[in-house]
């Protein structure tokens, strides 16, 4: 896949993805009572397939299971779905902004979601990636917090979220998180 970028932009319902809110009714009765809605996001291999990224909602826990294949992030694969009511689920201190249509160059002087292509690494040591790639996988696609707007908080400690592929299966999954 060649890379393509996308902006966290204001919040706009016309836009089908979103970092914040509660998850899609899809699937806002799926997510594990210790998680937390982060995103969704239109797949960007299948433009009728959204994913969206949970998180666990303690800190500690999220820091301790950060690498593969020990990740407490999930990445469910679902149909578009309006966004649901379980504010249970929502990271209140995140805001909720909407993630733009990708383009094929960055715009602006900061990385917010990156597909394809090599991931900028905040940390770049083999430690993070060497086991996914001996297991099949490959870099897909990064959120960078640099990239927010104006939030309040930063989830992943100003750091990054980097999910991977797996060649033959398809499946993405959490590669792994940084932070600065």
């Amino acid at each position: 896949m060649n890379e393509i970028f996308a902006q966290c932009v204001p919040y706009n319902a016309l836009l089908r993805g979103r970092i914040g809110g509660n998850p899609p009714l899809t699937i806002e009765q799926s997510v594990p009572k210790e998680y937390k809605f982060y995103a969704t996001l239109i797949h960007p291999e299948k433009n009728d397939t959204m994913m969206s990224i949970l998180i666990h909602g303690d800190f500690d826990t999220l820091i301790d299971n950060n690498i593969y294949p020990s990740v407490a992030i999930q990445v469910i694969e679902h149909a578009y779905s309006e966004e649901g009511t379980n504010g249970d689920s929502c990271l209140f201190q995140l805001g909720k902004y909407s993630i733009s249509e990708y383009v094929d160059k960055q715009i602006g002087d900061f990385l917010f979601l990156k597909a394809g292509g090599l991931p900028r690494l905040i940390q770049s040591s083999k430690f993070y990636y060497e086991q996914l790639e001996k297991d099949g996988y490959t870099f897909f696609l990064q959120i960078e917090e640099e990239g927010y707007l104006e939030l309040s908080e930063y989830v992943f400690a100003y750091g990054s979220l980097y999910l991977y592929k797996h060649s033959s299966t398809g499946r993405i999954i959490p590669g792994f998180w940084q932070f600065s």
